[in-house]
C-alpha cells in the first residue's frame, strides 16, 4: 500500500521522508477525501502538493500547461532560510507550497513571470483537528514580474489554483 507522510506542517512521500515522528495517511484516505495526491494541471486548475513547485506555461487563450514539477524548500519555511527554488522565467508561472514547523504556518509562493498582473482563486486542503478539510482562501493579485506569498496557520496538504485572470496594473486586489 502506498502511503503519504504528513509532517506537522507539510507533505512528503514516505520513500523520501526527511522528518521523523510524522503520522501517515494512506493515499486511499486522501483520495476518499477528494484529493488526488499529485501536483498537476487539470483543465484550468493547478494543484500543488506541499514540498513541491509547479512551473506553468499559460498561453494567450489562458490554457495551462505543466512544464515541470520540482521538489524543494521556500526560504520563508526553511529553518536555515535558504531557498532551493530559482525564478520561474519570463512568460512562466510557478507555484510552490511549503510549511514551517517552527512558525506553524504553510506558505504558498507565487512567481509571476508574465507581463501582466495575475489574479486567481485558491482552494486549500488542510489538516485540522486530525481531519482533512477543504476551503476557499483569500488571495491577492501578483504584479507582473513579481513574487507573491500566501500564508495559512493550518498544515496545508495541497492548494488548487484556478480562474486565472489579468487585473489592472494599478490595482492590488485581495479577495
Amino acid at each position: 500500500m502506498r502511503t503519504l507522510v504528513i509532517a506537522a506542517l507539510g507533505v512528503t512521500l514516505a520513500a523520501g521522508a526527511v522528518q521523523a515522528q510524522v503520522p501517515t495517511i494512506p493515499v486511499e484516505a486522501l483520495k476518499a477525501a477528494g484529493l488526488d495526491p499529485h501536483t498537476k494541471v487539470d483543465g484550468g486548475a493547478v494543484q500543488v502538493l506541499t514540498g513541491q513547485r509547479a512551473v506553468i506555461d499559460i498561453d494567450d487563450s489562458g490554457k495551462l500547461k505543466l512544464e515541470d514539477v520540482e521538489t524543494g524548500r521556500i526560504g520563508m519555511a526553511a529553518s536555515d532560510g535558504k531557498e532551493t527554488y530559482k525564478g520561474a522565467g519570463a512568460g512562466k508561472l510557478a507555484f510552490a507550497l511549503d510549511a514551517s514547523v517552527e512558525k506553524r504556518q504553510s506558505i504558498l509562493k507565487i512567481w509571476n513571470g508574465l507581463t501582466r498582473p495575475l489574479a486567481y482563486e485558491a482552494e486549500i486542503t488542510a489538516l485540522r483537528g486530525g481531519k482533512l478539510m477543504k476551503r476557499m482562501s483569500t488571495i491577492c493579485t501578483v504584479p507582473a514580474g513579481a513574487v507573491g506569498y500566501e500564508v495559512w496557520p493550518d498544515p496545508v496538504i495541497s492548494v488548487t489554483l484556478s480562474k486565472f485572470a489579468e487585473t489592472p496594473a494599478d490595482k492590488h486586489v485581495c479577495q
